[in-house]
């Protein structure tokens, strides 16, 4: 994103309804963990890996035009794959280097998602297939066609870990018209304001905290500082996964929070009980300046607050809980809606 500033490119969005309806879109994104990077000198050398062919952004616009070439279509837009740290970035990178518009809206329904199972227009049946997958020394594989989206999203984490780093992949090519039915729409201006209020809140003294839940429609969670991080590295190529312990601070003192992350938040417990999870969204935050981090950014000792939201409705049907609800994540709880369990606890 910075190369593409740099280059006094636009950042800028559309709205869905003013594309042609016949109009070919995609989504890209990078796939991966924990871990950026890998492998020694020599595994890399046995392997023929000697230098680097893509950087990230190299990543995604190869991958997009790998489905283009594969499938005889050009792309005249790019939608998000979900509203994420890097997911958004790439998306308008990308279509900056193309040359073509980025949709104002995601596939996640305003929020991130560790599986591609968990996007929208999996809920709606809509096929993951085709998708491409670019590796950062220059590989490139075309899934035409897959058993479910599940294995799909399998596929592309084994490349991951084949090819020792994150990889750029691009899926669900469609025309706009079929697009309006699957996508959350106006996420990225949500996003935006959301970010303008908690900087307009440090520049006046306020509560970045308390004004970017207000202005994300949610919840201020829980105060406190991490005491204990718990990292799992089984799978650090594929996902990034681990639990933040922390204990309270101003209201919340004398409480205790744990939260579980794959990638993004998905389950809490509030003083050891079930407290709020996916598919609600919850983001941790630096308690001082209301800015969020990758999940496993934060350490012990950081001061932060959790805030939490209600999730998007086609997330909070049977479906959309079977999907990405804590179940899903092997956690023998079931889905409780945000809104109760606020009432629930006094919050």
């Amino acid at each position: 994103m910075d190369h593409q500033l740099e280059l006094g490119r636009e950042i800028r969005w559309v709205d869905l309804e003013s594309l042609p309806d016949t109009d070919w879109t995609v989504t890209v994104a990078g796939m991966g963990g924990r871990t950026g990077e890998g492998g020694s000198e020599e595994e890399l050398a046995a392997l023929g890996c000697f230098e680097e062919k893509y950087d990230a952004l190299g990543l995604a616009v190869a991958a997009v035009r790998a489905l283009e070439q594969s499938e005889g279509v050009k792309v005249e837009a790019i939608v998000p794959g979900e509203t994420g740290g890097s997911a958004v970035p790439s998306a308008i990178a990308a279509a900056l280097e193309f040359g073509v518009p980025v949709v104002d809206g995601d596939y996640a329904g305003g929020r991130a998602i560790p599986e591609v199972p968990q996007a929208l227009p999996e809920l709606a049946e809509v096929p993951v297939c085709p998708m491409s997958f670019v590796t950062r020394w220059g590989d490139v594989v075309i899934l035409k066609d897959t058993i479910s989206s599940a294995m799909a999203d399998r596929i592309g984490r084994m490349i991951t870990v084949a090819s020792y780093g994150a990889t750029g992949f691009s899926w669900y090519l469609m025309q706009a018209k079929r697009v309006r039915d699957v996508v959350a729409m106006d996420t990225l201006s949500k996003a935006l304001h959301v970010g303008r209020v908690i900087r307009e809140a440090r520049e006046k003294g306020s509560d970045p905290v308390i004004e970017a839940a207000k202005a994300a429609g949610g919840w201020v969670l829980f105060e406190g500082q991490i005491t204990e991080t718990e990292i799992a590295d089984e799978e650090s190529f594929a996902f990034g996964m681990g639990t933040h312990k922390m204990t309270g601070l101003r209201h919340h003192e004398g409480h205790t929070l744990s939260v579980w992350y794959k990638n993004e938040y998905h389950v809490s417990w509030l003083d050891d009980k079930p407290f709020v999870t996916s598919p609600d969204c919850m983001i941790i935050v630096r308690r001082a300046t209301g800015e969020p981090a990758i999940s496993y950014d934060f350490h012990v000792g950081d001061e932060v607050a959790l805030i939490g939201r209600k999730a998007h409705e086609a997330h909070r049907t049977e479906r959309g809980i079977q999907a990405l609800g804590p179940r899903h994540f092997g956690f023998d709880m079931d889905y409780v809606p945000v809104e109760q369990r606020v009432k629930e606890f006094g919050l």
